[in-house]
């Protein structure tokens, strides 16, 4: 059962991991080339990553909850349904992702271009070093999550 697990999360997680990394990459090479110092650029990459992957959490939940529902794609969910969808995500990431995008992720993305010398491989670096951490929550979280719902080796929407 246990085997089963990464499989899961690597499909629940993998497509909002790839936007969260292309728009960490672009924050902190704009803000590395608007000038700002290292400390800006790491929050700047953590704010950037923050978007991204919230951003493909977010679409993510609203077509499940459409399928769910079974709501055409040309048709709008309710104010109600969206509150859920907030809801949902914030019981998921919020406490992981508070100490992650303002403290565990910047503190990474500020070090690690400084102790690899390479500004790209260190912000990658940094990103990884960053979700390690928050992954720890957030695995915990969902799967706490499925417990309660009573869930087995599936998407807890």
């Amino acid at each position: 059962m246990i085997k089963h697990k990464p499989k899961e999360w690597i499909k629940r997680y993998l497509p909002s991991e790839i936007a969260g990394t292309i728009t960490a990459l672009l924050a902190a090479f704009i803000a590395k080339y608007a000038g700002y110092n290292a400390i800006i650029i790491a929050f700047a990459g953590s704010l950037g990553e923050a978007i991204g992957f919230y951003a493909m959490i977010f679409i993510k939940q609203v077509i499940s909850v459409k399928k769910e529902l079974s709501i055409p794609n040309n048709k709008q969910l309710g104010f109600q349904n969206y509150g859920i969808i907030i809801a949902k995500i914030l019981l998921e990431f919020g406490p992981a992702g508070l100490i992650d995008d303002f403290i565990v992720r910047p503190f990474f993305m500020y070090w690690f271009p400084i102790l690899l010398n390479n500004f790209t491989l260190g912000i990658l670096a940094g990103k990884i070093a960053g979700d390690v951490c928050f992954y720890f929550l957030v695995i915990l979280s969902y799967e706490l999550i499925k417990k309660k719902k009573g869930i087995k080796n599936n998407d807890a929407n």
